[in-house]
């Protein structure tokens, strides 16, 4: 891993280290990872202060910040959650700003969507709609899914920018073939009704479907309406009264109404 010109791969004590911790020898890691850290690598020093903080030794995260202030993004990432949950000591947004800024700045996808999510509550910064909207598009373009969700959002509802469903759909989808169940859903919804996509009740069912193998109920409801309906899919109560049943179960009070419907027609 490479850092500020640093190339961890070149320091033996460091490889050493990770074997060692692979190989489930995580004391010797340890003493390892010290040696390394001392000499001033920031990968060890993460490593060392994550391994000895889990372990409940919260002077480590003194080593996360000789870390992060080499520059390392994923120890300065790390410093800002460290500050955001108040892991040690006082909970400091503002401080857990800097920290994600920082990160953000050097590249850090997942810090750039903490930075705007930040902006978009007013919390730690001052709020702004445009600064979230600038830091979700940077970690979007990077590739990651909770921003590519969270950018598509602002598209749909006109936050920051004109209302743009196709936008929508494009970042929705990008989320989506990720595995972002919320994303599966809204991209599902987007295209039942045809909003910056042609209106498709094939292509809805299958975003549903994927959302629903992961648990999400709305999208479990809406793939059980299109069963009952064959709308997108073929007409099956079977498979809609098992949907509904889920999202009954977990407290969506229409599924129930939904399954009544069910029962009138098989009468």
């Amino acid at each position: 891993m490479d850092t500020l010109g640093f190339d961890a791969k070149d320091d033996p004590l460091f490889v050493d280290a990770v074997k060692m911790y692979r190989e489930g020898d995580i004391d010797t890691a340890i003493l390892l990872f010290r040696k390394s850290a001392e000499n001033g690598n920031p990968v060890s020093q993460l490593s060392l202060g994550t391994i000895l903080l889990n372990r409940g030794d919260y002077g480590a995260v003194n080593w996360i910040g000789k870390s992060a202030e080499q520059g390392y993004p994923e120890a300065q990432f790390q410093m800002g959650n460290i500050n955001y949950l108040g892991t040690v000591g006082k909970r400091s947004a503002e401080i857990a700003a800097e920290y994600y800024r920082d990160a953000a700045e050097n590249g850090h996808a997942k810090a750039q969507n903490q930075l705007a999510l930040m902006y978009l509550n007013g919390e730690g910064v001052d709020q702004s709609d445009s600064e979230a909207f600038a830091w979700f598009q940077r970690s979007a373009e990077a590739g990651y899914a909770g921003a590519q969700f969270n950018l598509a959002s602002m598209y749909e509802n006109g936050q920051s920018v004109p209302v743009s469903y196709a936008d929508a759909v494009k970042w929705y989808t990008l989320a989506a073939e990720q595995g972002l169940a919320e994303a599966q859903f809204n991209l599902g919804v987007l295209h039942y009704l045809g909003k910056g996509c042609p209106k498709d009740s094939r292509e809805a069912a299958k975003w549903y479907e994927k959302a629903a193998e992961q648990e999400h109920l709305d999208a479990a409801f809406n793939l059980g309406i299109l069963y009952i309906d064959g709308d997108g899919v073929k007409r099956d109560y079977n498979k809609a009264e098992e949907l509904l049943t889920f999202a009954a179960s977990r407290g969506v009070t229409d599924a129930e109404e939904a399954l009544k419907l069910i029962r009138k027609k098989e009468e």
